[in-house]
Order: C-alpha cells, then sequence, then structure tokens
C-alpha cells in the first residue's frame, strides 16, 4: 500500500472548500483533477475515499460527486446581522451613541446569537483589558451585568462609557477604568465614579483589534 500523500489531501480538500464557497455547488472529480492539476481521475476518487474515512467530507455511493460536502460538524450553523452604532469612548464619557454608521453580518459559531451591536472603542481607559482606540468592541444588548464584567454604560445627561463594573466595600455598584496612569499628584486620571444615575446598555463579550506592538 502507497504511504497517504498529506500534503496532496489537504490541497483536495482545500480546493473542495474552495469551490463550494465561489460556485455554490459541488465540484466534479474532473474539476478537481483539473483544479488541483492531478494526473488521473482515480487519484481524485482515491482521495475524496480517504477524506470520507476521516469524516473531513460526506458522500455516498448513490449520488457520486455530487453529495460531496461538509459534514455537519463542521458545517456554518448561520450569522446574524448587527449594526455598528458609533463610539464609545474608553475615558471620560461622551454624547450617547446614535449614529448607524451600517450593518454587518456576525457568524454564529464564534458570536453566539446574543442582540448584538458593535461600537468603535476611543480612547486609552481600558488597556489593561485589551481595549485599545479604534478597536470595534461587539457588545450584547442587556441591561444587567456580573460585577468584572466590561460594560457599557448610559450616563444621566446621555452621555455614554466603556467600564468595569465593580462593587464597592458598601455594596454599591461603580464604574471602574483599566487603567493605572496616575497624574502628578497621584491620583488615577481614569477612575470614573458617577456621581448622578446611570445603567448599563451592554455587555462588551468580543475585541476585535488588530495586533498591538506595543507593551503596556
Amino acid at each position: 500500500m502507497r504511504p497517504i500523500n498529506e500534503e496532496r489531501l489537504q490541497k483536495t480538500l482545500d480546493f473542495i472548500h474552495r469551490f463550494q464557497v465561489d460556485e455554490g455547488r459541488t465540484p466534479t472529480y474532473r474539476e478537481i483533477k483539473e483544479g488541483c492539476k492531478y494526473s488521473s481521475l482515480g487519484s481524485v476518487s482515491a482521495d475524496i475515499n480517504r477524506l470520507k474515512e476521516r469524516r473531513l467530507i460526506e458522500s455516498d455511493s448513490t449520488n457520486g460527486w455530487k453529495s460531496i460536502k461538509l459534514p455537519v460538524n463542521l458545517q456554518s450553523k448561520g450569522s446574524h446581522n448587527t449594526l455598528i452604532v458609533g463610539a464609545v469612548p474608553c475615558g471620560q464619557p461622551s454624547p450617547a451613541i446614535e449614529d448607524i454608521e451600517a450593518a454587518v453580518s456576525l457568524p454564529d459559531a464564534i458570536f453566539g446569537k446574543a442582540d448584538h451591536v458593535i461600537l468603535h472603542a476611543t480612547g486609552p481607559s481600558m488597556i489593561k483589558r485589551g481595549i485599545f482606540d479604534g478597536d470595534l468592541l461587539v457588545v450584547r444588548r442587556q441591561q444587567t451585568a456580573e460585577y468584572g464584567d466590561t460594560v457599557i454604560a448610559m450616563i444621566e445627561g446621555g452621555e455614554t462609557t466603556c467600564k468595569i463594573l465593580e462593587k464597592e466595600k458598601n455594596g454599591k455598584p461603580y464604574l471602574k477604568a483599566a487603567n493605572d496612569t496616575v497624574n502628578d499628584k497621584g491620583r488615577r486620571v481614569y477612575d470614573v465614579h458617577p456621581k448622578g444615575e446611570w445603567e448599563i446598555y451592554g455587555v462588551v463579550d468580543f475585541v476585535i483589534h488588530e495586533p498591538v506592538r506595543e507593551e503596556y
């Protein structure tokens, strides 16, 4: 028995997946042969059988090449549309979120099916939570949160901010920055303890950002 050429097998699998995405259908054995520049249809058939054995594709003998598809556990579970609705400051509060910029589709397999919105993060007050100026925050819309969650809060007066929900010794909740910078008097620059009323707009589930080059 010939040893399995793993690189070739991966090439065949990649071609099938790419073809299905681009063309919206399954490639024939001949299309796989020509697309991968293989010498014979027999080689393609052998690859298909090995991929089936490894459960990387599914097929059956009655429908031949037409039945090639991803296994159920590897298929996309769908997506949901989400709005990009403006910016939220990671610093001092600013006017409330109101600008709808665009709608995007989030894959459920990664982000789940919660009611999300996406906000641009601005400012440096949340850098110890891995949130940097210009990041995109995927926010789950809800009015409750656990202590320690990163939240978007709506503050009395129509302003918003991104902070950590914390609890004081007396049990009262407050909003805390994730940046230890102090001023010339030794006081934290970014702490926020709203004197007025505030409520939770949502909880940050995911942060989307480019790789950070600096250390904080």
